[in-house]
Formats: structure tokens, C-alpha cells, sequence
């Protein structure tokens, strides 16, 4: 998670400047943020959960369901080198790829927490006149974290998901966000869960998925609702079981 390190560094640096910044640079960079720093979470408007035979899946401590049955063990494989986590990366024969992540959570602080506050704001809440009461400097702070943060989903990608789209998503024991609208294909959408002490990233690469439709919003809500935590993060845990 080398990525995650520099952008939070890079928050740090500009967050701290943000305290010496004129009312003109602030609104400048209000005005001049970049497309996904006006993108606000969405509740999802499908919440239809795919019924197609597919597999249950266990990994990292974590088990759920895929609308899918094709997945390639010879290719799929955990990764043991992750500084702030497990990792695994589950590969299907139909060139579709998820990349699962499994970290535990800080007690000293709440990212979803953080990460909801800050993708509330938006540039058009930013105000010259508000500058003068010294909130819309927090305000800034957060749409300058949030502009950061956004602009690390589908890093070396084309595209940004999140610019076609964040949802809100939750299932038993997680809540957290779906980068992307499948309805709007994307190479890459992205699910950002937590839960008490936890958190659960699954990236789904579809660039290569040999469906033209592609991945759908029922298929991802599968996966969503039947995702629950059965152990203590490991890399030991890994067994794809089917599920007709």
C-alpha cells in the first residue's frame, strides 16, 4: 500500500499549508479541484442480488459468495508482502480478476468515519464570504483530502471509477463504498467495507472479462451481502468451495 502511504503524506502537507493560504488561493482551488472532488456518495438504486450458480469463497478471514464458478487455482494466489495487510488475488478463467485486501483498523481513529465526512463536501460548498468565519478553511481541508483520497482509486488506470460514481454499500456487520457504476463500464471497480476492526477492500479488474456486459451491480451486491469475517485476519484461510 505504497500509493495509500504517499497520498496520505501528500494530505498532510497540503492540509498544514491550508493554514497559510489567502481566501484566494483556497477559492481558487476550489473552483480549479478536480472532477471527482464534485462526486457525492449515492445510495445504490439496484439492490437486486444475482441468483447465478457460482462459488463461496473463503480467503484472509473472510467468506463470500460470486455469481461466477470459473476461478483458476493454479493462478490465484496469496500475497505475503502486503506491509499493512493480507492480500490475495483470485483469478477466473473468464479474464476477470478480484484483488482482495484484509487489514485490521486503528483504534485511534475511524476512517469510515473520516472518509464520509470528507466526500460530503464538494466545491460549491466553498464561499468567499465563508472564508471569513474560518469553517470554510475546514471545509477546504476536507475537500482537499477528499480530492487526494479520490484521485488514488485506479491509480495507472485510464479512468477514475469514482468519477462515474460513489454508493453507499453495507451488509451484515460492514459498511463502507463502491467505487464506480457498472452501468457505466469501468476496467476497474472498486469496494471499500469496514466493520468494527476491520477493513475489507475488494478491487474487481474487468478489463480482460471476457463478457461484454460486464460485471453488474447484482453480481456485486452478491458479494457484498454474503461477505462476513469467519476468523482473525489470515493468510492461511483459502478455500474455494462451490456453490450451485
Amino acid at each position: 500500500m505504497k500509493i495509500l502511504r504517499r497520498i496520505l503524506i501528500a494530505i498532510a502537507i497540503i492540509v498544514a499549508a491550508l493554514y497559510f493560504v489567502a481566501p484566494a488561493g483556497v477559492l481558487y482551488f476550489a473552483r480549479t479541484a478536480p472532477a471527482v472532488a464534485r462526486v457525492v456518495p449515492a445510495d445504490l438504486k439496484d439492490l437486486s442480488v444475482s441468483q447465478a450458480p457460482g462459488m463461496r469463497l473463503s480467503y484472509l478471514g473472510y467468506e463470500f459468495e460470486v455469481p461466477w464458478s470459473d476461478l483458476d487455482e493454479s493462478q490465484t494466489q496469496v500475497l505475503d508482502d502486503e506491509p499493512h495487510g493480507k492480500a490475495a488475488e483470485l483469478c477466473f478463467r473468464s479474464g476477470l480478476r478480484l484483488f482482495l485486501f484484509a487489514s485490521p483498523l486503528h483504534k485511534e481513529y475511524s476512517e469510515y468515519a473520516l472518509l464520509k465526512q470528507s466526500y460530503a463536501m464538494t466545491p460549491y460548498q466553498i464561499h468567499y464570504w465563508g472564508l471569513f468565519t474560518g469553517l470554510q478553511y475546514r471545509d477546504a481541508r476536507l475537500l482537499l483530502a477528499k480530492s487526494a483520497l479520490l484521485q488514488g482509486i485506479g491509480t495507472g488506470l485510464d479512468s477514475n471509477p469514482a468519477e462515474t460514481g460513489i454508493f453507499n454499500i453495507q451488509s451484515q456487520g460492514h459498511q463502507g463504498f463502491q467505487y464506480g457504476d457498472p452501468q457505466k463500464w469501468q476496467p476497474i471497480l472498486e469496494l471499500k467495507l469496514f466493520s468494527d476492526d476491520n477493513t475489507v477492500k475488494i478491487d474487481i479488474f474487468q478489463k480482460d472479462y471476457d463478457d461484454p456486459m460486464g460485471v453488474t451491480q447484482a453480481a456485486i451486491n452478491r458479494i457484498v451481502q454474503t461477505l462476513h469475517k469467519t476468523s482473525p485476519i489470515s493468510a492461511d484461510d483459502q478455500r474455494p468451495t462451490t456453490n450451485n
